[in-house]
């Protein structure tokens, strides 16, 4: 056809096919699980295939140093997991060839279409790999550090398990821990509020006593204390503010936000939502599901 005339081959990877070497890879030392070896922190990371996808990714490397294939097109996730996951696999397979990036939000036919009529060049997403490795290294020194610190320290509490902790998994846990401590530690107290009935012109409306701002009184002889004095006292309406207000229609979803909703209206998990919503991408249904951004492209709101 005529996005490729001379033809072209076609490949996928699995989600990431490889991952960050293990402590030991880079000194034998590390293996052990000591204070002493603390913290370990490669001069250079290397990554390796990971055991359970070694079969797809001799496929993709196969056709990587097929002699007929002379450029690559990048065609993985418009996003910085699909940088890494892409990125890492031909670094690890030693390929040197041109290539082109298919950068796309959306799966319906004319997105695609302009995607591959418009390929960017290798280097304008080269920032974003980079980011995506950076979070991936940052994530290996914290988790293979802070685990090991942890498990070795409460092992010496007569704890004899592996604790795992995370840059994003052991603060989430903590924002958890501390709700839960307080909803146990949560008293409640009464209080009392002022209401009354005001009759201004044959109008009525209910109105609420605030000092400073502040409605709740702990003593309830106060509360009858303020109804009693103004029990049949006349009222004046001394400020009338009027103003007109506009509200912008809400953003579109993002992941985060469209996972809280569905949650909140379905009780529905992440994942479960996040694998509608891939279910749907892929039919070319919605835009990228694991985006951040709120907005769509001119062409995708188009489609």
């Amino acid at each position: 056809n005529e996005l490729f005339p001379n033809g072209a081959y076609c490949t996928w990877a699995i989600g990431h096919l490889t991952q960050l070497c293990n402590p030991e890879h880079y000194h034998a030392e590390w293996k052990k699980w000591s204070l002493n070896t603390l913290p370990m922190i490669p001069e250079r990371f290397q990554f390796e295939v990971t055991k359970s996808k070694y079969k797809q990714f001799n496929v993709v490397k196969q056709l990587l140093h097929n002699p007929g294939v002379t450029e690559i097109i990048h065609a993985g996730d418009a996003g910085r997991e699909g940088e890494l996951i892409v990125r890492n696999i031909i670094n690890l397979c030693n390929v040197q060839k041109p290539m082109k990036r298919l950068w796309i939000s959306s799966l319906t036919k004319q997105a695609i279409y302009q995607g591959f009529k418009n390929l960017l060049d290798e280097a304008d997403t080269i920032n974003t790999y980079y980011e995506a490795y950076t979070r991936s290294c940052a994530d290996w020194v914290v988790g293979m550090n802070a685990s090991r610190v942890f498990s070795i320290l409460l092992k010496k509490k007569g704890m004899n398990d592996v604790f795992s902790a995370g840059r994003v998994q052991t603060p989430t846990l903590a924002l958890i821990v501390k709700r839960e401590k307080e909803i146990e530690n949560f008293k409640s107290e009464p209080f009392w509020e002022v209401f009354a009935t005001f009759n201004i012109e044959g109008k009525k409306y209910e109105g609420k006593w605030e000092k400073d701002n502040e409605s709740r009184l702990k003593d309830p002889d106060m509360a009858n204390k303020i109804a009693a004095f103004c029990q049949g006292k006349p009222a004046e309406v001394k400020e009338m503010k009027t103003e007109r207000k506009e509200f912008q229609p809400p953003l579109l979803f993002n992941l985060s936000a469209l996972q809280a909703t569905a949650n909140k209206a379905f009780k529905f998990s992440p994942k479960k939502t996040l694998d509608i919503t891939q279910a749907l991408y892929q039919k070319g249904i919605v835009s990228y599901p694991r985006s951040d951004s709120n907005y769509v492209t001119q062409g995708e709101a188009a489609t």
